[in-house]
């Protein structure tokens, strides 16, 4: 996978930590909400389908966007 400085970026899984049950997600969504990419490593429980899991994260997305705009002194 290339990004915009260039180098080449592998998505490859992290190196098992001694917890052991970490999950690793990577969610990147466009202005409308459409998620354009979803990557997943050590996810043990999967929970929800993953449409409902985009809306959820998307929606948390957008409510700490917006609760910082408030917080925000200018």
């Amino acid at each position: 996978m290339q990004f915009f400085g260039g180098s080449d970026i592998s998505p490859s899984p992290p190196a098992p930590t001694a917890s052991g049950n970490n999950a690793h997600m990577i969610y990147v969504f466009n202005r409308n909400g459409v998620c354009l990419l979803y990557r997943e490593w050590n996810r043990p429980l999967h929970t929800l389908n993953a449409q409902q899991d985009h809306k959820l994260m998307f929606g948390l997305l957008f409510s700490l966007k917006s609760l910082t705009a408030k917080m925000d002194p200018t």
